[in-house]
């Protein structure tokens, strides 16, 4: 009895349970048992195989594979295991089979020899053909360890599915018809990939992490290529790469430029993290072509959650990349105005400051005004933008002076001694600041003459010089003439005609006529002259005589 560890090349001579299932003592690999109870969750022992279906214990990988129908699940235990150099007829060929591990690490499978032949570096005489032909191959819950050469992997099983386990190396060959990888972590050789989409046509990583230096996945085949669309689907995965000796590239690398009338075909869904390179032609560290033109040759479908955002060559979205999602856009300080029949109208452009995607926003401008009665004005647009990258911007149109837009005239009148005078005064509506004020004496005149029945009436009448303001009119009663025993019909003492207020004597009337009030005066000063002189010469004479 030997125990395998996967670094051997061979697989020795199988032991059977002790304690077989079959009472009878019959093969516990006869058909006509036909096993069908309930598969057992069992723990294999260190270097143990036990099929889940049978219960069987082996310590020899190859017999377990050998004896192991189409279906079954073979439990690992601690140890190092590989079928590397076992023929695949005979055990696995035709057959889907489930190898699961007591924990990534406890349990390792080698993929492959230990040690590449240099002999066969560059062709695929390094894989691994002990899945030649099988149906659908499963690992789970350990480690699978491969090198850093080119061309390794298992050859041509139909189908595989990696879960929940630790893919160290780098490797080419995984099924022939599709390959998933679910919550696995893939820790790639330094500086370089951690996998290949090289053999199968439908790739799937579900939930995995990618852990590696510059390289991740590389989306290419040369002999599979031009052959068939090739699809590989991620979701919610992790890509942790670093740069190494200056080789840093996308957590998918990828190169059409052999596809023929073919195409990849990339689906990404749910959140994927990455840390790696970002390519100027995707403008995401996700995906793209190494900054190699070459690379993209218009083969390629990538869609992100079910919307195609890159094909034919260029982006068909900018909504997916980093540009957007960090918002890193530069302002090219290039506004045009244009004037529109509501109002002028600011485009600003921008550019993504990764990959040069360009940016347009046409905001409507804000008006607000300067203007002034007397002075030129300004009509102010003001355009506020949306992105953070553009600044306000604003232009301006010089505005005629408006001119005043004057309230009515307000008049007031105020006395002074016996004058009365009134005050002009407008406001502008516009500018409160503005003001037209004028005040004039106003003119008196008897409109109606007082007797000693009824009073009179005067007026006081003010014109203004400025033509805005209305000639105002104030009237004021005249008191009635007192009545004297004498003459109750006689006007009053002249003397009271000085006072506007009082009733007008002849003189006054007389005035009215003539505008001249000498005419009056003077003839009764030379009457009191006159008298004067006769009184003086009547009294000389009585003194000589006396």
């Amino acid at each position: 009895m030997t125990l395998v560890f996967g670094l051997l090349p061979s697989i020795a001579a199988a032991e059977t349970n002790t304690a077989d299932a079959n009472a009878t003592g019959a093969d516990s690999t006869d058909a006509s048992l036909n096993i069908e109870s309930a598969p057992r969750d069992v723990e294999a022992s260190f270097g143990e195989i036990v099929n889940i279906r049978t219960s069987k214990v082996y310590t020899d990988l190859a017999l377990a594979a050998a004896e192991a129908q189409s279906g079954d699940r073979l439990k690992l235990g601690e140890g190092n295991y590989t079928l590397y150099k076992v023929a695949s007829e005979g055990h696995t060929k035709g057959k889907d089979l489930t190898f699961e591990g007591s924990g990534t690490d406890k349990t390792s499978w080698n993929i492959g020899a230990e040690v590449p032949d240099p002999t066969y570096f560059g062709t695929e005489y390094n894989g691994d053909y002990s899945f030649d032909g099988a149906g659908s191959v499963t690992f789970k819950n350990m480690t699978l360890r491969s090198g850093s050469a080119n061309y390794l992997g298992f050859i041509r099983a139909d189908k595989t599915v990696v879960d929940g386990c630790v893919v160290n190396g780098k490797t080419f060959y995984w099924g022939y018809q599709s390959a998933t990888f679910t919550d696995t972590t893939f820790n790639a050789p330094n500086g370089d990939y951690a996998i290949w989409t090289y053999s199968s046509p439908i790739m799937t990583f579900n939930g995995c992490t990618f852990n590696a230096s510059g390289k991740v996945i590389n989306v290419y085949t040369d002999a599979g290529a031009g052959k068939n669309n090739i699809t590989v689907n991620v979701s919610n995965c992790t890509f942790n790469s670093k740069a190494f000796l200056g080789l840093y590239k996308q957590a998918l690398n990828i190169n059409d430029s052999n596809m023929g009338d073919y195409k990849y075909v990339i689906n990404f869904t749910g959140n994927n993290t990455v840390t790696a390179e970002r390519d100027k032609a995707t403008c995401t560290q996700l995906f793209g072509f190494g900054g190699k033109s070459g690379n993209n040759t218009g083969r390629s479908d990538v869609s992100i959650d079910g919307k195609l955002v890159y094909s034919g060559g260029k982006m068909l979205s900018h909504d997916y990349t980093d540009g957007e999602h960090e918002d890193n856009f530069v302002d090219q300080n290039d506004y045009v105005w244009e004037q529109k029949a509501d109002g002028w109208y600011c485009t600003g452009h921008a550019k993504c400051g990764y990959c040069d995607w360009p940016l347009e926003e046409t905001v409507k401008a804000e008006l607000t005004t300067e203007t002034s009665c007397t002075e030129n004005g300004k009509a102010i647009y003001t355009a506020n933008f949306q992105h953070k990258c553009f600044a306000p911007q604003t232009r301006s149109d010089d505005l005629d002076p408006l001119g005043h837009d004057w309230a009515s005239p307000v008049y007031t009148w105020a006395k002074q001694g016996d004058d009365w005078y009134c005050t002009a005064e407008r406001v502008c509506n516009r500018d409160a600041s503005h003001i037209e004020k004028e005040t004039v004496k106003a003119s008196y005149k008897v409109a109606v003459p007082a007797t000693a029945e009824k009073e009179g009436e005067g007026t006081y009448t003010a014109v203004f010089e400025n033509q805005a303001f209305e000639t105002q009119v104030k009237t004021e009663p005249i008191a009635k003439h007192p009545a004297t025993p004498s003459d109750s019909g006689n006007p009053s003492d002249p003397a009271d005609s000085d006072n506007p207020s009082k009733s007008p004597d002849t003189a006054q009337s007389q005035l009215d006529k003539t505008g001249d009030a000498t005419l009056v005066v003077l003839p009764a000063v030379a009457a009191i002259a006159a008298g004067s002189a006769l009184c003086i010469g009547f009294a000389a004479r009585r003194r000589k005589s006396c």
